[in-house]
C-alpha cells in the first residue's frame, strides 16, 4: 500500500502518555475508495530534542513537515518493507539527543552493529522468531559472549516493539524468544588478610590525590566514577558521612549517578575520616602554592592543570581522568605485590623501596575493591539490604546475584551455628 498524501492532508502529533517530549506523528489519508474506511499513515515516534516543553509544539510541527515530504513521495515504501538493519539504525539515530551519556549511546551503537550483522537485509515484515533463534545460535558459535547476546536481544526487542507501536508490523517477533540472563563472572575480591595488607601499604604511601581515591574505593566500595566525582561538599566530617551525588565519567564529564539508588549517603569509618582530614590539609597547602583556593566544589581526588598564557602560566583545579588514575593504581599494585607487569620497561628505587614499571599488567583492578567490601561485609553478617544501599545497587536482586557465593557461605555458617546452638541447649 502506498502512503502518498495530498498537500492539505491533516497531520497529528499525539503525546505519548507517561513519556514527556515523546509524540506519535501521523497523517489522515482520507477514505479508502474501495472500503470507505478512513485511512492514516503509519505512526512515527518522535523524541523532542529540547528540554523546554514550550519548544515541543514547534519541533513537532517541523517533524510533521519532514514526514509530510516523505509521504508525498520522497520515500514511498510498503509497511514492513524496510530492513531490520535500516530500521534499527534510524531508531538509534533518532535517540542521539535522549542519552545523558555519550558512552551509553556508543554502547547502544555496538548492539545496533550486532543487529545489522545478524539480520542484514531481512525485511521487518519477514522476520520470524525462528530466524532470531537461528541467528543467535550462529552468533554463539562465532564467539559472541552471553552478555553481548543478551544485550543485543534486549535492544532488538525494544526496536521491534517501536515498529509495532508505529503500526509498521503487527507483532513483535522477539516476544516468544527467551534468552536467559547471563551469569555474572566469578568475582575475585581480596581476602580479609590481603585487604588488611593492602590498607597497610596504602597508609605507608605518601598522601596524594590518587592514594586518597584508592582509600575511598577500599573503605566505601564506590564505583571509580563515583569516587572521581566527589568534592569536599560531599564529605560531612561532623556526621562522618559521604554523599554520593555525581560521577566523573570516561568522557570527562560530571553526571548524575547511574541509578536512583546510586544517589546515596554512606557512613565513613574512623580510619577513612582521619585520612580525609589529613589529605584536606595537604591538598590545601598544595593548591596555595599554585595560588588556588580550596572550597566545597574542589574535587577530593583532584589534579592541577597548568596552561601557558600571554602573561605567563595559569593553573586550574581539575578532576583526575579515570585512565590516569588506573595507571597509578597499577603501579601501586605492582610495587606492593598485588599485580605484575609482563614486560618490564624500567626499575628505580625511591625512599629505599624498589619500583617496577612496564606493560602487560595482570592483577588487582580498582573495581575489585568494591567487590572486596561487599564480600567481606556479607561474610561478617551484614544483611543484603544494607550492602545494597551501601553499594548503590538499583535492586537487592543485583546484590543477591553478584554475591551469591558469599551469601551461600553465610548460609552454611548459619546452619552450623544453629546446629551448635541446639546441641548445646540443656535438655529439660
Amino acid at each position: 500500500m502506498e502512503h502518498r498524501i495530498k498537500p492539505n492532508a491533516k497531520g497529528y502529533a499525539e503525546p505519548v502518555k507517561g513519556r514527556p517530549g515523546v509524540y506519535r506523528l501521523y497523517f489522515s489519508l482520507g477514505k479508502d475508495p474501495r472500503t470507505g474506511k478512513y485511512l492514516r499513515s503509519p505512526r512515527r515516534t518522535y523524541h523532542c530534542k529540547s528540554k523546554n516543553p514550550k519548544n515541543w509544539p514547534k519541533e513537532c510541527e517541523n517533524a510533521l513537515s519532514a514526514y509530510r515530504a516523505e509521504l508525498e513521495g520522497a520515500r514511498e515504501h510498503e509497511n514492513g518493507a524496510r530492513s531490520v538493519a535500516e530500521y534499527a539504525e534510524d531508531f538509534h539515530a533518532m535517540r542521539a539527543s535522549t542519552f545523558k551519556s555519550p558512552l551509553a549511546y556508543t554502547r547502544e551503537g555496538d548492539y545496533i552493529r550486532h543487529i545489522r550483522e545478524l539480520f542484514g537485509d531481512i525485511r521487518l515484515s519477514d522476520l520470524r522468531p525462528d530466524d532470531i533463534r537461528h541467528a543467535y545460535a550462529d552468533a554463539k558459535k562465532n564467539g559472541m559472549s552471553d552478555g553481548e547476546l543478551h544485550g543485543t536481544h534486549v535492544k532488538l526487542r525494544q526496536i521491534l516493539q517501536d515498529a509495532v507501536d508505529n503500526e509498521i508490523i503487527g507483532r513483535n517477533p522477539c516476544a516468544p524468544v527467551k534468552l536467559p540472563k547471563p551469569t555474572y563472572r566469578e568475582r575475585k575480591p581480596l581476602s580479609a588478610e590481603d585487604a588488611s595488607r593492602f590498607l597497610v601499604c596504602l597508609l605507608e604511601e605518601p598522601l596524594s590525590a590518587k592514594a586518597t581515591g584508592t582509600m575511598l574505593l577500599l573503605q566505601c566500595g564506590l564505583r571509580r566514577g563515583e569516587m572521581l566525582g566527589l568534592s569536599w561538599q560531599d564529605y560531612v566530617p561532623e556526621g562522618r558521612v559521604l554523599r554520593i551525588a555525581r560521577q566523573y565519567t570516561n568522557d570527562k564529564t560530571l553526571r548524575p549517578p547511574k541509578s536512583k539508588m546510586s544517589r546515596r549517603t554512606i557512613a565513613v569509618n574512623d580510619t577513612l575520616a582521619g585520612y580525609l582530614d589529613r589529605w584536606k590539609t595537604v591538598q590545601r597547602e598544595q593548591l596555595e602554592r599554585y595560588g588556588l583556593d580550596q572550597d566545597g566544589s574542589t574535587p577530593i581526588v583532584n589534579g592541577i592543570k597548568v596552561v601557558a598564557t600571554e602573561d605567563g602560566k595559569r593553573a586550574t583545579i581539575v578532576n583526575i581522568d579515570g585512565h590516569n588514575f588506573d595507571r597509578w593504581f597499577r603501579d601501586f599494585c605492582v610495587d606492593n605485590g598485588f599485580g605484575t607487569y609482563e614486560n618490564v620497561t624500567g626499575t628505580f628505587t625511591r625512599d629505599g623501596k624498589s619500583h617496577v614499571r612496564g606493560t602487560g599488567y595482570s592483577g588487582l583492578v580498582p573495581h575489585a575493591l568494591r567487590h572486596t567490601q561487599a564480600t567481606l561485609l556479607i561474610g561478617e553478617g551484614a544483611d543484603v539490604k544494607t550492602v545494597q544501599a551501601r553499594l548503590g545497587h538499583a535492586s537487592p536482586n543485583t546484590t543477591l546475584a553478584i554475591y551469591s557465593h558469599a551469601i551461600e557461605a553465610n548460609d552454611r555458617k548459619a546452619a552450623d551455628a544453629f546446629g551448635k546452638l541446639l546441641s548445646n541447649a540443656p535438655v529439660q
